[in-house]
């Protein structure tokens, strides 16, 4: 059996959609924690919810999903670029790869992407719309049920 295929018979890990949430909430309050910022509820916070699709764009129907969550940050834009350097710092101290990170001080903008490889989650910290806003996004890997039987392909 190759490689791709036990991966693809390997067994996802388990999680409650509610359990998911509530992580996903605790860890963007952490990442705000670390930037020492304060979550806001305006704009109020997003969840989605999505069927993996595996790759050969199957989708299996016991269950499995990722969930992305967004919480944002009100702030100064001319702090964009400092907030999200610590935030950087502080995700690197605790085992985030950061997988990019831009800044564009003629605009304040700053754009940091991370990946926890050991629990394949990943993150986004970055400046958006309304102007002032920091987005503090988590996404999840996938997950299945606990109650789910999984399917294999």
């Amino acid at each position: 059996m190759s490689q791709q295929a036990d991966d693809i018979n390997k067994p996802l890990p388990r999680k409650s959609r509610a359990e998911s949430l509530a992580w996903a909430k605790e860890y963007t309050t952490a990442m705000a924690h670390y930037a020492e910022v304060k979550i806001t509820d305006d704009p109020a916070p997003r969840e989605h919810f999505q069927d993996c699709v595996g790759q050969n764009d199957e989708v299996p129907e016991d269950g499995r999903y990722t969930l992305t969550y967004a919480a944002y940050v009100k702030l100064g834009e001319d702090q964009h670029i400092a907030t999200v350097r610590k935030l950087r710092k502080a995700l690197e101290a605790h085992g985030v790869r950061i997988t990019g990170h831009t800044e564009r001080p003629k605009t304040t903008e700053a754009i940091l992407y991370g990946k926890n490889d050991k629990e394949g989650y990943f993150i986004i910290a970055d400046s958006v719309n309304p102007p002032g806003t920091i987005r503090l996004s988590v996404s999840t890997p996938c997950f299945l049920p606990p109650e789910a039987k999984q399917q294999h392909f």
